[in-house]
């Protein structure tokens, strides 16, 4: 009975001393929180570089207020895209705004019915629907439409975790048979709130 009674106070024991690391693990974490500076994504400009306008037509607005930055415009697909077509992402940084820019996370090419199945999906489709005729990521190929994107905003607190101090650039270029058709780059920098 006494080692039942000693087996009763190790495991209690135990569990106290569980619930102090756990307290712990959490006041460190929101020290830590409070200790770090909270960052926020400034867009600085969006450039087309390339647009072949037999495959698309596209009219983007950038609108800015006190709410932040939103884009409206139009985008005419002339020609279905199906996995014959590819996507090129890259996420660039540069410490300083006349730096240069290196790769921060080079994506492999990924087939367009691949992308929308996957990224589009879980990271785009849900906000952008909202805002737009958006094809949907199950629908592969993406139909020739018209598509219209009415005051998206660009919103920084989806990503703000991953966020740190530098200027990003994000190309984006869409290739058929590795032949370059569109190609625009987003540029923005981080910046202490």
């Amino acid at each position: 009975e006494l080692q039942s009674h000693h087996k009763r106070c190790d495991i209690k024991m135990r569990f106290y001393l569980l619930c102090l690391c756990i307290i712990a693990l959490e006041y460190a974490v929101v020290t830590r929180a409070e200790e770090e500076p909270s960052y926020k994504f400034v867009f600085d400009q969006i450039i087309p570089v390339k647009e072949d306008e037999e495959v698309a037509k596209i009219k983007l607005e950038v609108i800015r207020s006190e709410d932040g930055v939103k884009f409206s415009g139009v985008a005419e697909q002339l020609v279905d895209l199906d996995n014959e077509w590819t996507l090129n992402i890259l996420l660039k940084i540069a410490e300083d705004a006349n730096g240069e820019y290196n790769w921060l996370m080079p994506v492999p090419a990924l087939r367009v019915c691949d992308f929308m199945k996957f990224y589009y999906r879980l990271y785009i489709y849900e906000l952008l629907a909202k805002y737009a005729n958006a094809p949907s990521p199950f629908d592969c190929p993406v139909v020739k439409n018209t598509y219209i994107l009415k005051e998206y905003p660009l919103v920084s607190k989806n990503f703000k975790k991953f966020l740190q101090p530098g200027y990003y650039q994000l190309e984006v270029s869409l290739l058929h048979e590795n032949d370059e058709k569109i190609k625009y780059i987003v540029e923005g920098h981080v910046e202490e709130e």
